[in-house]
This record gives C-alpha cells, sequence and structure tokens, in this order.
C-alpha cells in the first residue's frame, strides 16, 4: 500500500515506527480495554489514549513526526497526516476481527469503509488504496491454495 501510493522513502520510515508504535496508549487505562479495540471507543476516549501514547513515544529517539502520527490518528482523518491515516485505516480493518471486541450500544448504524469502522472516519483515498492491497493477497492466497504442491 505504502509504496504504489508514492510514498518518499523518508515518510515509510516513519509510517513503519508509527505502525509499530500505534497502540501504546493502551497500556494508559486503569483499566483494560475490553477486547483491546479503540475503535467502537467514545472519541473523546480514543484522543485520550493516543495522546498519552504519543507522550510515551516522544520520550523516545524517534522523529517527532512519528509521537503526531500516534497523537493525531484518533482525530479527524483530515486533520491528519498520511501516516496517520495509513494506520488508522490499517488498524480498523484488524480490529473488528479480534474476538470480543465490544460494540457500544445505542451507537446508530453508520456506512462502514469496508474495514468495520464508520466511513466518514477515514480517507476514501486510504480505504481504497487498502482494499486493492487486501484484494491482491486475497488473489494471492486463492492462486497459492489452487496450484499443485510438487516435490523440490
Amino acid at each position: 500500500m505504502r509504496t504504489r501510493d508514492g510514498l518518499p522513502e523518508p515518510d515509510l520510515t516513519l509510517l513503519e515506527y508509527a505502525a509499530l508504535l500505534h497502540d501504546i496508549g493502551r497500556l494508559s487505562p486503569r483499566e483494560p480495554i475490553e477486547g483491546g479495540a479503540t475503535e467502537p471507543l467514545e472519541p473523546a476516549e480514543r484522543r485520550g489514549i493516543a495522546r498519552l501514547g504519543a507522550a510515551v513515544v516522544r520520550r523516545t529517539e524517534v522523529p517527532e513526526e512519528v509521537a503526531a502520527a500516534v497523537e493525531r490518528q484518533a482525530g479527524p482523518y483530515r486533520e491528519q497526516p498520511v501516516t496517520a491515516r495509513i494506520v488508522r485505516t490499517a488498524n480498523a480493518c484488524e480490529e473488528p476481527t479480534a474476538p470480543g471486541t465490544p460494540r457500544r450500544r445505542n451507537r446508530p448504524r453508520r456506512r462502514r469503509s469496508g474495514c468495520g469502522a464508520p466511513a466518514r472516519d477515514h480517507d476514501p483515498r486510504v480505504v481504497e488504496a487498502l482494499s486493492r492491497v487486501l484484494a491482491r493477497r486475497a488473489a494471492s492466497r486463492s492462486e497459492s491454495a489452487q496450484s499443485p504442491m510438487t516435490d523440490g
């Protein structure tokens, strides 16, 4: 996804760090997050967790842009750097598959991004790029499963 979208090499490094560190804020709540998924939480809760995670990242030697991506991943996508947009969308696609993922009651049904998260929360270009990656991966797995096994 990252190379096809034309991210320059320095941004690829920032993306890698942000992807590895984006969940660090989950260590901050007094009680564990049920199911581990933050996407179903209220926006203020997600932003607080992201801010605490960014505070931890800022104590490391990674570039400030990584901390900014970690912090801003919980905000509106239009205000996020591209690294945060990619991390958040990929994470949202991963989280709904986690067993025990909590779902809030009384939340209105919304159009979904294809990954289980409200489409309005994600950059459509990132969702489309991720969809292409997932489609290629599924096609590749299908081809591998249909290939006859040979002795080598």
